[in-house]
């Protein structure tokens, strides 16, 4: 006999779990503002990378959160920081573009 709760574990919501994609998407976002692609290709590549990282990380987060969300109720201030967390993240996406075409 299978046990249906210890089957699919939910995992308990954390706001320090924001943590990781934030300091990615910070440090992507200065690196690729400070270093143009005209003057040092290499270095913007690394923190375009940097940045890219942060992004999948940040939409690992933002999934995991939406399933949280569908499974139990959660304060409304946690929806607050994945929409913070998408806009920067988007932000960001512009910036490398922006530094790719200018």
């Amino acid at each position: 006999m299978i046990d249906s709760g210890s089957s699919e574990r939910v995992r308990e919501f954390s706001p320090a779990q924001y943590i990781a994609p934030y300091l990615l998407l910070i440090i992507g976002n200065a690196g690729v503002q400070n270093a143009p692609a005209s003057d040092r290709l290499v270095v913007f590549c690394v923190f375009a990378a940097i940045a890219a990282l942060g992004a999948v990380s940040a939409v690992v987060r933002l999934r995991r959160m939406w399933n949280t969300h569908q499974r139990r109720a959660l304060p409304a201030w946690t929806r607050f920081l994945g929409v913070l967390l998408a806009l920067y993240g988007l932000y960001v996406a512009y910036c490398v573009v922006d530094g790719i075409a200018g």
